[in-house]
Order: structure tokens, then sequence, then C-alpha cells
């Protein structure tokens, strides 16, 4: 067996331990027992090469089931989720972007201190918090909070918990009583970028009317939270939800559309991919440096690197590396993150449906350059992401929409249009308002169409 093949079977092997210790709660001495097969395997590699193979793979095995048990929560005093069931009163940072939903925010609270029997301990952990929209929290607030400490809670058929694992967050509280005792203890960095960002979705409202401002912050930056529940019910129904969601789906779809762009311009492969990186560098920190923009800018880097090595072989074995490094960090993506298994099943379908399709189509027969660009490639790009995707979806979700695929067809050509004037856009209302409006009208109608075309399918019955 090839080197590049036994490294291949390992990383599979790894993911597998943390999948399988994801579903099923094994005991020790079951992780103790796949150790002790591994090292039988290796001591008799010495014999047969093929018994040095299979031990590799048991105790790679080993290491992915012991990676995710180690992430487990260890429920001791001076963890917060310890009080869980209690009313408590202890001080933290609120450590992330706060998060406003309709007439609430939620604040993620990395906690530094409790207070027990009148006197402040050392506590870690973090803790979400829901509240009112107003008073209003910034990043970078260290605030002293009194509340009714819960365990987070299955909703329905929804794994709440499980959710919010991911993010290692073991305890919510609603409404609590909050005192703000310091403010800028966040990132430097972080936080400037935090308010870069909202003075750039500011700037775009007063560029725009209404939806087009909210759709266009949510494709350049994934703040949707503001677009209309008419809108966002129209992108459920036809299946086109990822276009403001920043995830690897929709990132994949649009780095591969400017590859084929660039190389029907001629633009030399290498070119192309520092270009296009560049790109996605600059994205990342208008972004706001969010965790699953970081992880759908590596699908889409991956993409660029299938293009740019040209050997399939490389580009599996790099894309199954991405995932143990991830998964290395946080073992919990793997199952309880919707948005990390779609980046990769969509970069896949890239990787291996879309050559496939391409022949089926016979897109290789299409002289005229433009027609083989958006009707012929993009086209097979499009149909490979959904073939990959709809499976998890209709899995998670009990549905997928019929008219996917359509929609998606009529719509995504014109997204990187719409990013890249309404990025034009958004930067000239920074220098003055006049310049964005005035420029603003080509967005507007290129967000006008695509806003049509999907209320038009979405109000089809079947």
């Amino acid at each position: 067996m090839a080197k590049s093949k036994i490294f291949l079977y390992g990383c599979i092997f790894f993911i597998l331990g943390i999948f399988l210790a994801s579903i099923f709660p094994f005991d020790l001495s079951f992780v103790i027992f796949i150790l002790f097969i591994s090292i039988i395997f290796l001591i008799l590699g010495f014999l047969n090469r093929y018994f040095l193979i299979s031990g590799v793979f048991a105790l790679v095995l080993f290491i992915g089931i012991l990676r995710y048990q180690v992430s487990s929560p260890v429920n001791t005093t001076d963890k917060i989720y310890f009080y869980n069931g209690q009313k408590i009163e202890f001080v933290g940072l609120i450590n992330k972007e706060p998060d406003q939903r309709g007439d609430l925010t939620k604040y993620e609270i990395k906690t530094e201190q409790i207070l027990i029997d009148n006197k402040w301990q050392k506590i870690s952990g973090k803790v979400l918090v829901t509240n009112y929209l107003y008073p209003e929290y910034k990043y970078g607030d260290l605030a002293q909070i009194n509340c009714d400490l819960q365990k987070p809670e299955k909703i329905n058929d929804f794994s709440y918990d499980k959710y919010l694992s991911r993010y290692d967050i073991y305890a919510i509280c609603y409404y609590p009583k909050i005192e703000i005792i310091a403010e800028n203890r966040g990132n430097f960095l972080l936080a400037n970028i935090y308010r870069f960002k909202n003075y750039f979705i500011s700037r775009l409202n007063q560029t725009l009317p209404e939806p087009q401002s909210s759709f266009l912050a949510g494709l350049l930056i994934g703040a949707k939270k503001s677009i209309p529940a008419d809108l966002q019910l129209a992108f459920n129904k036809t299946g086109t939800t990822h276009i403001v969601a920043v995830s690897g789906f929709n990132i994949t779809i649009i780095v591969a559309f400017l590859m084929l762009i660039l190389n029907s311009m001629s633009v030399a492969r290498k070119k192309a991919f520092w270009l296009i990186n560049i790109g996605l560098a600059i994205f990342i920190i208008i972004t706001g440096l969010q965790a699953s923009i970081l992880r759908a800018a590596i699908m889409g880097f991956l993409v660029l690197l299938a293009n740019y090595l040209g050997r399939l072989s490389q580009v599996i074995n790099a894309l199954v590396l991405a995932a143990v490094l991830m998964l290395l960090f946080n073992p919990k993506l793997l199952v309880y993150d919707l948005g990390f298994q779609l980046s990769f099943l969509a970069t896949l379908g890239l990787l291996y449906f879309q050559p496939i399709l391409s022949k089926i189509l016979k897109i290789e027969n299409l002289k005229n350059a433009f027609l083989k660009v958006v009707m012929g490639d993009y086209l097979a790009t499009t149909l490979a992401a959904i073939i990959m995707t709809t499976p998890i979806i209709m899995y998670n979700f009990g549905k997928a929409s019929l008219i996917a695929p359509l929609a998606n067809i009529l719509v995504l050509p014109f997204v990187p249009i719409a990013m890249l004037l309404g990025f034009m856009a958004g930067i000239l209302s920074l220098i003055n308002i006049t310049l964005g409006w005035i420029f603003g009208w080509s967005v507007w109608l290129v967000l006008s169409y695509i806003i049509w075309v999907l209320n038009s399918l979405a109000s089809l019955n079947w």
C-alpha cells in the first residue's frame, strides 16, 4: 500500500474514532482494549507489514476516540456548569460579538469569578446569556451577572444541548440582572474589526433600501439577522439559504465560479490561485474572523488547490487532513455542526462529481466561452454540490426543495457579481454616502433580480 494511501486511511480511521465516540458512550475498558489490540498488531508488524499497517490504523482509531472523550465536560466545582439549577452571581467577559435576533440578544460569556459564601472564587467555562435588546452591551465588556443558571435541554426534535456543546457551552441563563464593571477588556484587533464591520453595515443601510441592504449585508459578511422574514422564507423554500449563510457550500461554489471565469479570461493558473486567496484573506478579516467563515475559506482554498495542483489524490489527502486538524481542535464539529458537514460534502461534490457531470453534459463540445462557463461548467458545479449535500439536508430538516437546482442555477451566477458590485458600493459609501448611492443602483438591480426569482419560485405550491 502506497504511503499516500496509508496516510489517507489513517486520517479516515481518526475521523471514524471521533464519529463512533460521538454516537456510542464507550467505557474506559473498551478504549483500553482497542489500545491493547493496536499494540499487539504493532509488535507483530516486525513479522508482517500488514500487521504494522493494521496496528497503525487501530492506534489512530484509539486516538480519535480518546480525543472526543477528552473534550467531554468535567463536572467539577471550578466549572461554571457545576452550578446549573442554582441562582448564582458571577463575573465574566463578553468574548464574542453579541448575536441580535429579533427582540432579544444572545451573549457568550467567558466566566472568571463566582460568588460563593460571600467570597469571590476563580471559575472557568462559558455561559450563553439571553437578554432584551436594550440596554446594549458589546464585545469586551466585563459584566457582573445574577441569574438562574440552567442546563441546556433538547427542544422538540432539536438537540439544543448538543448544538451548544460544539462551542463548549454547557450553561445558559435568561434575562438576568447585568451590571457592567469594566469595558474594552477584549482583544484590541478583534474589537476594531467588529467596530468596522458594524460601521460598514450601517453605511450599506444608508446606501440601499430594504430588503436589498439586508440581503447585501448577508451576502458580503454573513449578517443575515435583519433580513425580512418573507425573504428568509423564500430562501428556505428554494433551497438557497446558503447564499447568506457564508458557509463552505456557497464559498466553494463562488470560488469555483471565479476560477472558471479567470480561466476563460486566460489568466494563468498560478496567478489566479494567488489572486483569489488574497481575496479570501481580505474577506475573512472584514467578516470578523468568524469560525464558520474561517472553515468555509479553508474549503474554498481546497477547491483552488485542486485546480492548482491538478491532482485529485493530493487534494483528497489535503481535504481529509483539513478535517483532521479541525477535529483535533474541536471534535464535536463532526456530528453536531451541520456547516462542517456541508462544507466537506460540497467540496467532495466539486472534486468528484463536477468532472463527471461536465462529461455527461458534454461541456467540452461548447465552443462559445461564455456558454461554456455559465451554461456548462457552472451548471455542473452547482449540481455537483447539490447532489452531495441534499441527503444530509433531508436527514436534518426532513425535506428538500425540488426547485433548488433551478433556483441555484438562475441565481448563483449573479451572486459573485452582486458581491463585487456590493463591495465596491460599500467601500465608496465609506468615503462618501452620495458616491455609494450613485454606484449602488447597479447592485440594486442585481439584488432585485435575485429576490424576484426567489419570490417567484417560492410562490409555486409544489
